[in-house]
């Protein structure tokens, strides 16, 4: 039994996968937002699932950054890969669950893919997971989200939302698991590696910079703005920067990274999830967001270089620091002689 994993017979909530596992003090509530049954809790500081609220509706899939969240009967990812027809229609009365199982990313990725992309919500004013109209304007957010992506980067692309009031009937989503592993693998996509704790980027943001990069020359601005919830270019202060390498250690992804000698802190913008862990463990606020993104440095997995430190000894506790000026002590050292410098001296008169 894994003890990281809960299960239904249906929903499986993995927790090394979850952003509030990784950072105790991260504040992401998705899934808790969106659940009709209230079926996320927090126990002892942990999120759970109880098992005996959750209905396997899946509308909690589609929200989730780091898909930690999925069901056995329906991959979106696996689904978008596998569709030939070049016009798609998404609703949840033909052949998908509740469109919520779809993300920002699948929805952009859709769009780029394929001539035409529209999706049906006629069905969720009358739906029971719609409760307070939460369902239908999370996934209408999304859309919208996705379509202002499209239009900032000048793509000639768009999803439309139609209403269609009959019973489409489902064609083949309970006779197909839609996993998909040999469509994946045709991505680029490792399965296997994906499953590694320290490499955990999402399927869906890696589908999306695959669309990217072939649909680069109907991309006419590569340059938009990180105002989307899965977009984020950093930087970092070099005067604020201790080099304390805690961003880089609880980056999930792995999109922080230091050079080999540990002096330089790099960033590949396609790695990154904008879960801003780093932001927030950060003690001298030195990481902050760029306002705009390069389309092409995120498709294409390309590094930068944020900050890089030269490393001395302290002469204090000789432990190396990154030296910035002046004398030869860490910031720990220094602020020890600072708090506590006036009882040494005190301890020295008495003697």
């Amino acid at each position: 039994m894994n003890i990281y994993k809960q299960n239904t017979d249906i929903f499986e909530f993995d927790r090394l996968k979850c952003l509030r596992t990784d950072y105790y003090h991260n504040n992401c509530s998705e899934c808790i937002d969106i659940c009709p049954e209230n079926a996320f809790i927090f126990d002892r500081g942990k999120l759970k699932l109880d098992e005996k609220s959750c209905k396997n509706c899946g509308v909690c899939v589609g929200v989730c950054p780091s898909e930690a969240l999925s069901v056995n009967f329906f991959d979106p990812n696996g689904y978008i890969v596998s569709l030939n027809d070049s016009e798609v229609f998404l609703s949840c009365k033909k052949d998908t669950p509740c469109l919520s199982i779809f993300s920002t990313q699948n929805f952009i990725t859709l769009a780029l893919r394929k001539d035409k992309v529209s999706c049906d919500l006629s069905h969720c004013e009358n739906c029971e997971l719609n409760k307070e109209n939460k369902i239908y304007e999370s996934i209408k957010n999304r859309i919208d989200e996705a379509n202002r992506f499209l239009k900032e980067s000048k793509c000639d692309k768009k999803i439309e939302i139609k209403k269609i009031s009959q019973d489409l009937g489902r064609r083949a989503l309970f006779k197909k698991m839609f996993n998909n592993v040999k469509e994946l693998s045709g991505e680029g996509i490792d399965i296997k590696s994906l499953s590694n704790v320290r490499n955990r980027i999402p399927i869906k943001n890696i589908l999306l910079k695959n669309s990217i990069k072939k649909e680069i020359e109907s991309i006419n601005n590569s340059r938009i703005s990180t105002n989307y919830s899965f977009l984020s270019n950093k930087k970092i202060d070099f005067d604020l920067c201790n080099n304390c390498s805690d961003c880089v250690k609880f980056c999930p992804t792995d999109a922080l990274f230091y050079s080999n000698d540990s002096t330089t802190i790099w960033f590949q913008a396609g790695k990154c999830i904008s879960c801003g862990i780093c932001n927030n463990i950060c003690e001298p606020k030195a990481i902050d967001n760029e306002e705009n993104i390069d389309l092409i440095e995120y498709a294409f997995d390309r590094g930068k270089k944020l900050v890089e430190h030269k490393l001395e000894i302290c002469s204090e506790c000789k432990t190396p620091f990154a030296y910035k000026g002046g004398e030869l002590i860490c910031d720990r050292c220094k602020n020890f002689v600072n708090d506590f410098g006036d009882i040494f001296q005190l301890a020295s008169d008495m003697e």
